[in-house]
This record gives structure tokens, sequence and C-alpha cells, in this order.
């Protein structure tokens, strides 16, 4: 399906599952190279830039963040990007957000505030990369409010379910960062390249501001990483002395009875001549012995601090 969009002169033909007959036909009206009519066929593709004379490719591979079930999945979404002087072409196989937000403030005729820029499509590029990078912006804080959650419920006792939550979130970051490891190379070719082949004038700015945002996004999925990898050794420490404390707790139970055990045991022999038995205050005896080396063994742990 191909969506047209034309703002001060500038067009955006945004293609969602496009078919092989619309990709020749954008093909043919701009004069693409055959590859970049195949590279828009494909479903999947490597994050990448590729330059030409008047206009460059770049595939961008993003992390969504997706309710699935009781928690969340990374999603990974490419969308490839055809930018020319006057022209943009987007192409995706799933629903992006941000440029679904894009379609509907180019119906209103909003793009831009009256003191922004917009002199060719490469300005239109840098907004849609602005906007789909503070979705991933907003992500990563929902994924750190999940961090804070969980630290939260550490510290209540609820270590064993913390441990599995732990794990899932750490998935995610992990998905997060391999998603969209390749963003920082496409914009360091970005920076060196668009001006020479393209755009010309300062646009290399706008390219470096879109990596500065992006080492933003690396900055803070190490920043969560490290702070999730903090909480899961500290779930893990209180987990363990808690089952430590269990442990302990069972010895020393065992250890207390085990007195009243061996007494019960002594008298249960089948010896002829067994003291005590058959005294008419027998039980009562037994009991009273029990007790009394049972509280002593008791007493002495307590006072070792044991207990």
């Amino acid at each position: 399906m191909t969506y047209t969009h034309t703002y001060r002169g500038v067009v955006w033909i945004d293609l969602e599952r496009p078919t092989d007959d619309e990709v020749t036909s954008l093909v043919k009206r701009y004069g693409l190279h055959p590859l970049i009519g195949e590279e828009l066929k494909m479903t999947t593709s490597l994050a990448k830039v590729e330059f030409y004379d008047e206009y460059f490719l770049a595939v961008l591979t993003l992390p969504v963040r997706e309710r699935k079930g009781e928690g969340n999945e990374i999603i990974e979404r490419q969308v490839d990007f055809v930018v020319g002087k006057n022209f943009l072409i987007t192409c995706r196989t799933e629903t992006i957000e941000q440029l679904e937000y894009f379609g509907k403030i180019f119906e209103a005729n909003t793009i831009l505030n009256k003191d922004e820029k917009i002199e060719h499509a490469g300005f239109l590029f840098y907004y849609m990369v602005k906007k789909i990078y503070s979705g991933m912006i907003e992500d990563l804080e929902n994924i750190k409010d999940s961090i804070t959650g969980a630290e939260k419920h550490i510290f209540k006792g609820d270590e064993r379910d913390m441990v599995e939550v732990l794990s899932d979130l750490s998935r995610e970051l992990i998905d997060f960062k391999q998603t969209a490891r390749a963003h920082r190379d496409i914009w360091e070719k970005m920076v060196e390249n668009v001006d020479k082949s393209i755009f010309g004038g300062s646009f290399s700015s706008y390219m470096r501001d879109i990596r500065d945002q992006f080492n933003i996004i690396h900055e803070f999925i190490g920043n969560a990483r490290e702070l999730l990898n903090d909480l899961r050794e500290t779930n893990d420490s209180l987990l363990n002395t808690k089952q430590n404390d269990i442990i302990k707790l069972l010895t020393m139970v065992t250890f207390i009875g085990y007195p009243a055990l061996l007494i019960a045991a002594i008298f249960t022999i089948p010896a002829a001549n067994i003291p005590i038995i058959g005294n008419s205050s027998d039980w009562t005896i037994l009991m009273i012995i029990t007790l009394i080396i049972t509280g002593s063994v008791w007493w002495f742990l307590k006072r070792k601090s044991w207990l």
C-alpha cells in the first residue's frame, strides 16, 4: 500500500507492504538504481547506509517494546529510507508508530514550526529519525521504570519472584542493544558523506545531532544494564542469605530435636532389662528427661548466639 504526502515541495511516499509493481513504479519515476528496488522488496536486511549521486539509502532496524502476555518483548522493526533532494521514500512491513504520527501531522499540514527548515527532504528525514529515537528513549524509560519497580519489590522480600522479572528485563535490554547496534556506524558515515553527496551546506550538523542522540540512547542502555546487574547481584545476595537462614533454621531444629529421637531410639531397643520401662511413671520420666536434654541443647545454642 502506498501513501503519498506533499509538504512545501517535498514529497514523502510511505510504502507499507508494497507490491513488486509499486516498487518498480517508484524506481522508474525517480530513476533509482535497480538495487534500491531490490532492497525495498526485501522484508529483512542489515542496518546500513549507501550513497548514490542524487540520493542515499538508509536501512534502520528499530527495537520496539511490545506487550506480550503478562510481560514485554523487544520486537525488531525495519524501515528503509530513500532520501533525495525533493523526495523521501519510506518502506516497511509493519506499523511504525512514529511514521503513523508523521502521516497524521502531514494531513494537518503542521509538520514543522514556523522557525524550522524544510529546504529539502533531508530535513524531513532528520525530523522522522528524531521522532523515532524519541520513541526508543520512551521505551527505555519504561524499562527503567520497570527496573525501579523491581528494586522496590526486592527490598520488600520478593527476591524469589524478582529472579524471573530481572531476567526478562535483562533480555529486553540485550535485544534492544543488539537491534540498534549498527546505528552508530550509520551516523558516522552520514556525517562524513552526506554533504559531499547530496545536500551540501551544513546538513552534516543535523546528522551529528542524530548521532549524538543515538549516543544518548546507547549510554542510556549501558546505564540501565549496569543498574540491572547491580540489582541482580543484590537480589541474588539477599536470596542466598534468606536460603542460608532457612537451612540454618532447619539444621538447628534437627539438632535440637535429635536428643529426643536418640532417647526414643534407645528405649525401643529390644533388650531384656530396659531401665525405667515397666515403672508406673515410665512415660512421664522419659518425657521429663527428653525435655531437659532438649532444653539444655537449645540454651547452649542460644548462649552461643547460633539461634
